[in-house]
């Protein structure tokens, strides 16, 4: 019986050291895990916040976790996040501008179960949900939103902010300045400082009543919106540079709304002065002009932070995000970043204590429109600058250059899959 007794014992004993031992809690698994946060175009104060303030306070309440933030500029942005996306090697979370779902949303994990029960997508604009989301999929978080208007000079303006082509073209000519083949004052100043932007070209194709894509996915340059849209920008510059030897303004130090030099203006509220400051007084802030059959709008820029399919831990990186995205961190990103929240419940106190802000988010509901869906947009940017500078300078004809543009993108979207 002993000898029986012996041998059971020995048995359980050796089954049981081949049976696996009970997985690691969450919190035992996640011992000495790094979580990589890249975000781009990061201020010296917004790094500070994140460093300081907010990975402290998440790694407070996930002990084990340590979060890393790795940063870089908007010149190597498409380079850098495609090798990690593509590669399946990188960051946890990537940050991605307004126009990337489309690019990358197949490579993005669908985060639908993480957010099936956050309460907090009531808060979130629609337009900002439709931003990060693809193939009717959450990709991601909506994290800042940059509204970007026509701010005027009320004080020293010649006649109304003007919401047709039409009417901008007459603003440009009483308020443009030209002296000995020089500018000494111009009507309007885009963000791009030389009287052409990509992005502001798209956001008149729309106002004009376009679109970038017929409904077979192919591109739409060939349409008449784009033509009146183009027309529209080249009658603009020839009214603020009559001749491509016509100098542009001299150098500004300081904001260009400040200057005096620059009478309206498309910028991010980075690039003004601050909303404290008296000058708001005298500052109007209004939608784009629109086309014939078309209705003035407010391009609206929506960051936001993504995880990619490769991610080891997505439930940890969903855990940031919701972190990331509360109303307190809204709110505190706003005054350390310069962005507005994509929280509508971020914005009381921000419209009870600033007027400016006030205005501009007033103005975002009723005119703005997500810069969103763009596809391939890497390869886009170039594509419109290019063929759009010969266009303007008078190299191009306005037909050759549309057909160059649809055939050119055309050809990209077919090479990146998006044509069948």
């Amino acid at each position: 019986m002993k000898r029986v007794l012996i041998f059971a014992l020995v048995l359980v004993m050796s089954i049981l050291a081949v049976v696996p031992s009970a997985a690691p809690s969450p919190a035992e698994a996640r011992q000495d895990k790094v979580l990589e946060i890249y975000i781009t175009g990061l201020t010296e104060d917004t790094m500070a916040w994140f460093n300081d303030v907010a990975f402290p306070a998440f790694e407070a309440d996930h002990p084990g976790v340590t979060c890393e933030i790795l940063t870089g500029g908007w010149g190597d942005f498409d380079v850098t996040v495609a090798g990690w996306i593509t590669t399946s090697e990188g960051p946890d979370i990537i940050y991605l501008g307004s126009e990337y779902a489309a690019t990358y949303g197949d490579l993005l994990m669908d985060l639908d179960s993480y957010f099936a029960e956050w309460a907090d997508w009531e808060q979130y604009l629609p337009a900002a949900v439709d931003t990060v989301t693809y193939d009717g999929h959450i990709r991601g978080l909506p994290l800042l939103m940059s509204p970007r208007p026509i701010f005027y000079r009320s004080d020293l303006m010649v006649g109304e902010a003007p919401l047709t082509f039409a009417d901008a073209l007459e603003f440009a000519k009483a308020n443009t300045i030209i002296e000995d083949n020089a500018a000494k004052q111009w009507a309007f100043m885009d963000i791009g400082n030389d009287l052409f932007d990509a992005q502001e070209f798209i956001a008149y194709i729309w106002s004009a009543g376009g679109e970038l894509y017929n409904e077979d996915g192919t591109s739409a340059f060939d349409s008449p919106e784009v033509a009146e849209a183009m027309q529209y920008m080249y009658d603009r510059r020839r009214i603020m540079r009559p001749t491509e030897d016509t100098a542009g303004l001299p150098p500004i130090e300081g904001t260009a709304l400040e200057s005096g030099m620059v009478i309206s203006g498309i910028f991010p509220m980075w690039a003004v002065p601050a909303t404290s400051d008296p000058i708001w007084d005298n500052v109007a802030i209004e939608p784009y002009p629109a086309g014939e059959n078309g209705a003035p709008l407010i391009q609206v820029f929506i960051d936001w932070l993504s995880v990619p399919a490769y991610a080891q831990d997505p439930e940890l990186a969903v855990e940031f995000l919701k972190f990331i995205g509360s109303q307190d961190n809204a709110i505190a990103l706003k005054d350390v970043a310069g962005f507005t929240p994509t929280r509508q419940d971020a914005w009381e106190q921000i419209k009870a204590t600033d007027p400016v802000w006030s205005k501009l988010l007033d103005v975002t509901v009723e005119y703005g429109r997500a810069f969103s869906d763009i596809r391939a947009s890497a390869e886009l940017r170039p594509l419109i600058f290019e063929q759009m500078t010969l266009y303007l300078t008078d190299q191009q004809s306005l037909e050759d250059t549309q057909q160059m543009l649809k055939e050119e993108y055309d050809y990209i979207l077919e090479e990146n899959g998006y044509l069948d």
